[in-house]
């Protein structure tokens, strides 16, 4: 059965195209000790548009949120933990300086100086051993994962219905928590 022309443009205009939906890559996992700590990148979320606004010395940005469960399928509810990360950029005209706030649970945890696009973009979308959670009570013997998704703004479909623009969760590999040596 063939999908008439006009239905496969009509789901591509409301849908878009999957090869530039902006999502998160390369989820990676370490731990060190009982740290959580995750490296990603946000790909095809920073847009002209984004870059637009910013430049007009609006506060935008992207919220990152996380889920640390464990690994077991036949449980309905396997969450232990979450977390966000809210990255905002701001405009200095005078100075012709891109200020980036990173902060995690509403609390600043880092301010970076950008001068040019490329330099904010890489800023905004690229992280490295980023704090996430902390495994207290977490038992060695259990799998565990991190899912992760942005957060990129809102839009209004058919011209009136506002949504919320996130990427799609993206899972990590699963790892076991370590033991604390005496």
């Amino acid at each position: 059965m063939k999908m008439p022309a006009a239905l496969t443009l009509s789901a591509f205009l409301f849908f878009g195209s999957s090869g530039d939906k902006p999502q998160i890559r390369d989820l990676e996992i370490r731990l060190d000790g009982r740290r959580v700590e995750a490296s990603f990148e946000l790909v095809n979320g920073f847009s002209d548009e984004l870059f637009e606004r910013i430049q007009t010395g609006l506060a935008s940005g992207f919220t990152f949120q996380f889920v640390l469960s464990r690994d077991q399928r036949l449980w309905f509810e396997n969450r232990l933990d979450t977390s966000r990360l809210e990255v905002t950029a701001m405009y200095n005209a005078v100075t012709r300086e891109y200020l980036v706030n990173f902060k995690q649970e509403g609390k600043l945890i880092d301010s970076r100086i950008a001068l040019d696009r490329q330099e904010l973009e890489q800023a905004m979308t690229r992280f490295d051993r980023l704090f996430l959670f902390q495994l207290e009570k977490i038992k060695p013997d259990k799998q565990l994962m991190v899912r992760a998704r942005a957060e990129l703004g809102s839009k209004t479909t058919l011209l009136i219905i506002p949504t919320r623009v996130k990427t799609d969760w993206t899972r990590s590999e699963r790892f076991l928590p370590t033991v604390d040596q005496p």
